[in-house]
């Protein structure tokens, strides 16, 4: 009897590990986490952490290969002093995923990261103020990273992404905010910002 029922757990994890990756399958992850984002260029703000949560689905080319397309909103906060900027967008990853053992992948894609909401907070002297008018509708950025699966199915990713576009329109400071502007000015500078994001979810995978 004994030798049956481990006859049988072994026959079921054999199905369990083909399964998740037999060429041809299709499986979604919803994901919470956090993220730690820093702002290039000449830019004086502080990292600050944020959430992002969202879903992601994958497509398997071979035991060995996968394309993932995920959809989260995603917090890209930073801070000067006692002043936080919250920036908010719909991110959406395309990457390549390749395992290099059973439940162990190296990624990277590409990632277009679509403006939801900005505002500034704290000890700013205008109270809770929506900045968003002077961020660009889109930015891109290259992610690039690592997850593992366990045979629970939850998941553990943790990648970076370098943004490679600008997500500020200067010339609307002034215009857009009646002079407000010179609060993110002084966090962000005067030339290309952008957003680098390092990130940790947990998802899980069916």
């Amino acid at each position: 009897m004994k030798k049956i029922f481990a006859l049988i757990a072994t026959a079921f994890m054999a199905i369990s590990a083909s399964a998740q990756a037999e060429a041809g399958s299709i499986t979604l992850q919803p994901n919470v986490g956090v993220t730690y984002t820093s702002a290039t260029g000449d830019a004086t703000a502080d990292p600050a952490i944020a959430l992002t949560a969202g879903v992601e689905g994958m497509y398997m080319v071979n035991e060995k290969f996968g394309l993932a397309l995920g959809v989260n909103y995603t917090g890209n906060n930073t801070s000067t002093n006692d002043v936080i900027n919250s920036t908010y967008y719909f991110n959406l990853p395309l990457t390549a995923n390749y395992y290099v053992t059973e439940g162990l992948a190296v990624k990277a894609g590409v990632a277009l990261n679509i403006h939801s909401q900005t505002k500034v907070d704290g000890e700013s002297g205008i109270g809770d103020f929506d900045f968003g008018d002077i961020y660009k509708s889109t930015y891109f950025a290259i992610p690039v990273g690592v997850s593992y699966e366990m045979t629970n199915g939850l998941v553990f990713d943790l990648r970076y992404s370098f943004g490679v576009s600008d997500v500020l329109d200067m010339k609307g400071f002034d215009k857009k905010l009646h002079g407000l502007g010179t609060i993110l000015s002084a966090m962000y500078g005067d030339k290309n910002t952008s957003f680098n994001t390092l990130s940790f979810t947990v998802g899980y995978k069916f």
